[in-house]
């Protein structure tokens, strides 16, 4: 079984239909949580993984870690209509309640991701989450032309060189950026940056490191 191919067809099928609803966005964030608190919580993978946990409870897990709170009645909602034995995701992702005017594009978002978690749940496709969520996170980036850029520094940097280091890389690269800041003291000054997969290390300690080198080679 091709293990990629299951997740990246979560993740577009996924993609498309909170496209189609403009709710591509609050997707993208609550992915976003959900990746930092299941990195974070060292025990979150072997609850997850449990087959003794119940999927209900799972849920709610999952739901919390992306910063939603659960709610009672959605999830009756979600048991009653998911149990059906079809297994193609996207069908089942556009079985959720038809927007009405009073929905809200929040509202929208919610209701897309919750089916969406059951789903994977249902299917036992907990342990690709992370692949899930990366290639979501790929897809979406793409599409909406954007770099996540990492930026590390061996101290913190405020919010006014933040926004300085976000605009020189748009000057560069002419596409958004999504700027995620590091503080890695063992750099001991200088910084180094991951622009598109490419490091371009400017530290103090890579300085010295090359000092080194060019003094034991004479």
């Amino acid at each position: 079984m091709n293990f990629g191919s299951i997740a990246i067809r979560y993740s577009r099928a996924l993609f498309e239909e909170a496209r189609s609803k403009s709710v591509d966005k609050y997707i993208y964030d609550y992915l976003g949580a959900l990746y930092d608190n299941m990195s974070t919580v060292p025990e979150a993978p072997r609850v997850f993984m449990n087959p003794r946990t119940k999927t209900e409870h799972k849920f709610k897990l999952l739901l919390t870690a992306s910063g939603l709170k659960p709610n009672e009645s959605t999830l009756k909602v979600l048991i009653d209509n998911l149990n059906a034995p079809s297994k193609d995701v996207t069908k089942s992702l556009k079985q959720s309640k038809k927007a009405n005017e009073a929905d809200t594009p929040e509202a929208i978002a919610i209701n897309l991701y919750q089916r969406f978690l059951w789903l994977v749940l249902k299917h036992e496709r907990i342990y690709l989450m992370r692949f899930i969520i990366f290639v979501y996170k790929y897809v979406y980036r793409e599409y909406h032309n954007i770099d996540h850029v990492i930026f590390a520094t061996a101290t913190e940097i405020d919010k006014s060189l933040q926004q300085k280091v976000i605009e020189k890389i748009h000057t560069i690269t002419g596409r958004e950026v999504e700027l995620e800041t590091r503080v890695r003291p063992d750099l001991l000054g200088g910084f180094w940056v991951v622009v598109d997969d490419r490091l371009y290390d400017f530290s103090y300690r890579t300085r010295l490191q090359n000092i080194r080198k060019s003094l034991w080679n004479k």
